[in-house]
């Protein structure tokens, strides 16, 4: 075999090296399971890590009003196009929801957009019901567990298309007129509510 043609084959499979190996990017985790890195508190509630979850307790402050926001914990980084999955368990009567490309100031539920999370097993889905883009589009079917019980959760944003799939079903497939870019934030809602996350992962 010519000098040239070898040269070529070692370059050819170069190539096919990195389109396999490089070409595909790796999910990274956004929760240690030891402590806040990476994260920020905003106004108020507190979290906090037991037996490797991340805990919220005694949020405060929320209301409808699209300019004010409660409290909440929200990534350090923005994030625009991206694969989240995530596994939360809440409390009987709790509420929460995990933020979705949110801004950082006025109310993140409406500058982005929030997955609402509710304990509400069995009960029809609406749009501030659980797995719903709150008070925008309802989940197709309610998937949400009894309460106390591990939800499993993964958000697709690709430019204005949101998709979430919870507990292997798809349940949202919207196209947003909202920020395609912001901050991934989980909400600790009230002082009656215990909401847990673990397996925090972004692709």
């Amino acid at each position: 075999m010519k000098k040239s043609s070898v040269a070529m084959c070692l370059f050819l499979g170069a190539l096919v090296g990195c389109s396999t190996t490089g070409g595909r990017p790796e999910a990274k985790s956004l929760f240690n399971g030891r402590d806040l890195s990476g994260w920020v508190a905003m106004y108020g509630g507190d979290w906090s890590v037991e037996d490797g979850m991340l805990v919220g307790r005694n949020g405060r402050d929320w209301s409808t009003n699209p300019e004010r926001s409660g409290s909440w914990l929200r990534t350090g980084k923005q994030y625009s196009d991206f694969i989240l999955e995530l596994d939360y368990a809440i409390n009987e009567g709790g509420n929460s929801g995990v933020f979705i490309r949110s801004a950082l100031e006025k109310n993140p539920a409406f500058t982005g957009h929030e997955m609402q999370i509710l304990a509400d097993y069995g009960r029809p889905p609406t749009k501030g019901s659980s797995g719903s883009l709150y008070d925008v589009i309802a989940a197709a079917k309610n998937m949400s567990k009894p309460a106390g019980e591990w939800n499993h959760v993964r958000i697709v944003t690709r430019g204005r298309r949101i998709q979430i799939t919870w507990n292997g079903e798809q349940t949202i497939d919207y196209a947003t007129g909202r920020l395609t870019k912001g901050c991934i934030g989980l909400q600790n809602h009230d002082a009656k509510s215990v909401v847990k996350f673990r397996n925090i992962r972004i692709t």
